[in-house]
């Protein structure tokens, strides 16, 4: 599982670091979802609603710099997860199928309306593609950040399994108690190499953006040249399955692309946005 878990423990302790300063600009909100709050904020208007999956251990502070941004351009959707932010913890074992049925139930619960233009960071990038699979007819488009791939830890394994393990070992010490459930649940996921969620995606204007930012002296095996290079790979292979796909690739952030790179993320948003309002009818 190396792969996506280095950037799930990276995003985690990242959240732990935010502490109570970090706020959105739009005001936020609490919903009930199946009994429970839900945390999210909503702003702008627009045909297109723009929902944002944030990463593992992440609630919606992660999109401060690019949400408001988009406010003019569509209905602009981001929220805490289960457990995550403001939003009460919930006694379903967080399975990303799990996440996924309760993004349904925020939809419903908050009355948002598609055409959906999805926005995934990391581990967000799976929870897009999951409900991408199952509600194609209610996709518009995605742009996926330096987002996880299922088919990056078997790829790994086959260029060094001991510097794999290794990395796992290390990474499965440091990751904060609070998501190593939902962690072990994702393990057999990134081991597999099989996406969880079956459903074909809508062929759909997609843009992947990959971090190759070079990292000075590598402490994992992740973060080498060789397996960003593989990284780099997949992102490519899979915005080659849409016809309107677009791989960017970036050397001025690391994972955090929103963060670092605001304005890229909201160029590819409203580039995808743009082809969105162009496609043919009876597409």
């Amino acid at each position: 599982m190396q792969g996506l878990f280095r950037h799930l423990v990276t995003i985690a302790l990242a959240t732990a670091a935010l502490g109570v300063h970090a706020q959105t600009a739009a005001p936020v909100e609490t919903v009930q979802v199946a009994g429970a709050p839900m945390q999210f904020s909503s702003t702008g208007s627009g045909r297109y609603t723009v929902i944002f999956e944030s990463g593992f251990g992440t609630d919606l502070r992660t999109w401060r710099k690019v949400a408001p941004e988009l406010a003019g351009s569509a209905r602009v959707v981001t929220y805490s997860r289960a457990g995550l932010g403001g939003s009460a913890p919930r006694p379903e074992p967080r399975t990303l199928l799990q996440s996924s049925l309760e993004l349904d139930q925020l939809i419903a619960a908050a009355g948002l309306r598609p055409p959906f233009i999805l926005i995934g960071h990391s581990y967000g990038g799976l929870l897009a593609r999951a409900f991408a699979a199952r509600h194609p007819e209610m996709v518009a488009g995605m742009v996926l950040v330096d987002p996880g791939d299922e088919r990056f830890a078997p790829a790994l394994r086959k260029l060094d399994a001991r510097q794999v393990d290794a990395d796992d070992a290390r990474f499965e010490a440091i990751v904060p108690a609070k998501f190593k459930p939902e962690l072990a649940l994702l393990k057999p996921v990134l081991d597999s190499g099989v996406f969880p969620v079956a459903g074909k995606l809508p062929d759909v204007p997609v843009v992947v953006l990959t971090s190759m930012q070079p990292a000075d002296k590598p402490e994992f095996f992740l973060e080498t040249p060789q397996a960003r290079e593989v990284l780099r790979g997949l992102h490519a292979d899979f915005s080659k399955r849409f016809s309107n796909g677009e791989h960017i690739v970036t050397v001025n952030s690391g994972h955090n692309i929103q963060l670092e790179q605001p304005a890229l993320v909201v160029q590819a948003i409203k580039r995808v946005i743009a082809a969105a309002e162009h496609r043919p009818a009876n597409q």
